[in-house]
């Protein structure tokens, strides 16, 4: 018997084989194909913010780890003023423009990652996607003594 057979008839590694098979089917599923599986601005949301934050589920496993999720930052008092201005806060003006709100990047002055354009409407469903979104449970506050 070669080698190779012995390895693929033994059970473990079938099983090794098959289940991250198994899951990665059952994921594919569990993502719907098209925008009919998307929430009412969460496609532009996920293109424009999640390479940044995790904004949903699909994007879950994204994001940058030092970057707030949306459920995280549903969780400020000022969570919607900080979105409807977002562009001015850093480290989004280097690299994000809002059409008719923002000058042109400078030609000297490129922005340093692919640059975000919106519009004022884009911002309107991205900011009525995040209202949609359950703010994270961070547990209770500190009790100091």
């Amino acid at each position: 018997m070669k080698p190779a057979s012995r390895l693929a008839a033994h059970p473990l590694l079938t099983i090794c084989a098959v289940v991250p098979a198994l899951g990665l089917a059952a994921a594919l599923a569990a993502v719907p194909a098209g925008a009919e599986g998307y929430a009412p601005g969460e496609e532009l949301t996920l293109m424009n913010c999640g390479r940044c934050h995790v904004v949903s589920p699909k994007n879950r496993m994204g994001g940058i780890g030092s970057t707030p999720s949306f459920a995280v930052l549903r969780t400020f008092p000022d969570w919607e003023d900080r979105m409807k201005a977002f562009w001015t806060l850093r480290p989004h003006p280097s690299f994000t423009q809002i059409e008719g709100m923002t000058e042109p990047f400078p030609e000297h002055l490129p922005a340093h990652v692919h640059p975000i354009r919106l519009t004022l409407q884009d911002l309107d469903a991205i900011i009525r996607y995040a209202r949609t979104v359950e703010p994270a449970d961070l547990g209770a506050g500190l009790n100091l003594r």
